[in-house]
Order: structure tokens, then sequence, then C-alpha cells
């Protein structure tokens, strides 16, 4: 590894900044590329070590390169930023991430093959579906509360009242507003339909996907979460143990330690993977209150700590130990036994 160049790309949508820099230090070139220039490029270089910032088309860039023999590297922003020297522009981010890629103890991102970032995709196109129907839904209400029409909390509540309102006569919904309703109302409907196809969808591939499917079995892991876990973490050879995989998510606490004193200050709520660990939590927040009568070693290692910490923190407990769980399922390739003794 130290006898080849290093590449530092900073990555755009249509100008791609290149730095190649030899195993003595030297700054061999550094010039911009378009899409097809790079590609090129990528061919021509001898096996070097390719490192991307982590951002929009570093995986697909990552895998092109590895096409090539290339050894890659995809180093999160927050890594990269310290070794920026003067201004921020694309030359220095580019020597940044080549300088970022030759120190040691840099955190990578883990590289996710098409499979993952396909189950990704639609786990994002529903997430955006679902936001466009929350913010419909409250669209409705708060516009029909002005006429003093009020709907009760709920989408099934929606559903209900809005082909009520339009049809009673006698409310003070004025009749210039009700072909906009009804349009708006056939948007929200449309939004549900299309939901309810992606839920559909993932299910399947839930099904369709062993890795996805043996996930499953976990306490308050469904197949959103098994999909998004997959997504993330693929065979797992990106992180050395559990623990590194929780702490990528974002679900053990942050230490502030000095003089041999340890100092753990709490779980930081921005930063991390904040979408997989809040989908994480919420599962396990589910089957947290719907335990009563524990039978496994874990139901009751969950329940001695639901009666000592409370609700909240047994939630996350259970996402952080479910988290380390996949992790050793999808290294190992085994199947989940929840009968296994609980160390606590």
């Amino acid at each position: 590894m130290a006898k080849i160049n290093t590449i530092g790309v900073d990555l755009a949508k249509n100008v791609i900044q290149v730095a190649v820099v030899s195993p003595s230090s030297k700054v061999l070139q550094n010039k911009d590329l378009t899409r097809n220039q790079f590609v090129r490029f990528l061919a021509r270089q001898p096996p070097s070590l390719v490192a991307f910032e982590a951002c929009a088309t570093a995986h697909y860039w990552a895998r092109q390169s590895r096409k090539y023999g290339h050894t890659i590297k995809i180093i999160p922003a927050k890594a990269v930023s310290p070794y920026r020297q003067g201004h921020k522009t694309d030359r220095n981010d580019a020597l940044a991430v080549a300088e970022a890629a030759c120190r040691p103890n840099i955190k990578e991102a883990p590289l996710k093959s098409i499979e993952q970032q396909g189950l990704q995709s639609i786990q994002r196109s529903r997430e955006l579906l679902v936001q466009d129907r929350t913010a419909l839904s409250n669209h409705l209400r708060g516009l029909l509360l002005e006429f003093g029409i009020c709907i009760p909390k709920g989408l099934a509540a929606l559903r209900q009242h809005i082909p009520e309102i339009l049809e009673d006569g006698e409310n003070e919904l004025p009749d210039i507003y009700r072909p906009t309703l009804c349009r708006m109302f056939e948007r929200y409907q449309q939004l549900q339909l299309d939901i309810e196809f992606l839920d559909r969808q993932i299910r399947e591939l839930v099904k369709q996907n062993d890795a996805c499917h043996r996930l499953m079995d976990l306490e308050g892991v469904g197949p959103i979460s098994a999909v998004l876990l997959f997504a993330t973490l693929g065979t797992g050879e990106a992180f050395k143990n559990g623990r590194e995989f929780s702490a990528y998510i974002g679900l053990t606490p942050k230490q502030y330690s000095s003089g041999g004193k340890t100092n753990f200050v709490g779980i930081s709520k921005k930063i991390a993977n904040r979408r997989l660990r809040a989908v994480l939590i919420q599962g396990a927040r589910a089957y947290v209150h719907k335990l009563k009568e524990p039978k496994s070693p874990k139901q009751r290692w969950l329940h001695a700590l639901i009666q000592r910490a409370g609700y909240g923190k047994a939630a996350v407990a259970l996402a952080n130990k479910n988290v380390r769980t996949v992790w050793a399922m999808l290294t190992t390739g085994s199947e989940y036994n929840s009968a296994l003794t609980i160390r606590v």
C-alpha cells in the first residue's frame, strides 16, 4: 500500500477534481476532469489507492474504480475536513481526501453494492411519499380549520371525513374551494396507494433476500428495519465488531474522558445514521411496550431493564443489542437464536 500512488477525488455532478500523490507525498497532478475523462483516467492509471469523500455518487465511482484494479476508500466528510489546507476549493478538497486516505485509524464508510443501493432507494422513495402524505394531511386539516371544520386525528379519520365535507352543502366551505379540495384529496388517495404498493414491494423483497429474511427474527425488527440494516451493513466486513457498527449508527454513548476518568455524555441526536437509528428505536419501543411475560433469557434481561430504567432506555438498549446481533448474523451467515444466554 505504501508503494502505490494515492488518488484523492473530489466529486461533483459534472466536474471531478483529481489529485495524484506519490508514495513520497509529492503531488504529481491536481486537475479537474469531466465524467468521461475520469473514466479514461482510471483506466490509464496503475493500481492505486483511490479515495473518495462520502457524498453523492461516491459508491458508484468506487465500484467503477475497483473494476480497473484500484483499491478504494470512502471517507466521511468529517474525517476529511481537518486535513484541508487553505480555502475550501476543489483542488484543496482533493488533496485533503488524499491526505486523509493515508492517515492511520481513519474510519471508512462501507462500500454499498448495487443491490444495497437499490433497496435503499426504494426505502428512500417510500419515506418521501410518507412525508408528502403527512404534509398534505396537515395542509388539508389546517385549511379546513379556517372554515370551522375540525377533523379528528389519524389518517383513517381524514379519509372518512373529507368526502362527507364535500357532500355537505350546509357547512361554511366556499364553493370556489370545493373543486380544489376534491383534487387535493384525490392526490392524497394516490399517495396512499403508492405507499401501500411500496410496502408490498418491500415485503416481497425481504422474502426474496435471505439476509433480510433472517433479520426479521429479531425483536422489534420489521421489513423496513431489515431493509435499512442490510442496505447499510451488507456483509458486515467494513466493521471490526458489532460495537463499531452500533457506534456508526449512533446507538452508543459519546465519551468525554480525561485523566483516566471515563465520562459518558449520552447519545447525540445530531450525528451518525439518524434515519436508521430512529427506525430501530421505534421498532424496539413497540416491542418493549407489548412485552408482558418474559420467557427467553433476552426477554428476562429486557424486562429487568424496563423495571430498572424505564421503557425509553430499555428500547434504546434493545436497539443497541439488536444491531450488534445483526452484525454477527451477517458476518457469519448464521440464524438468530433468541434462547442464547444474555450477558448483563
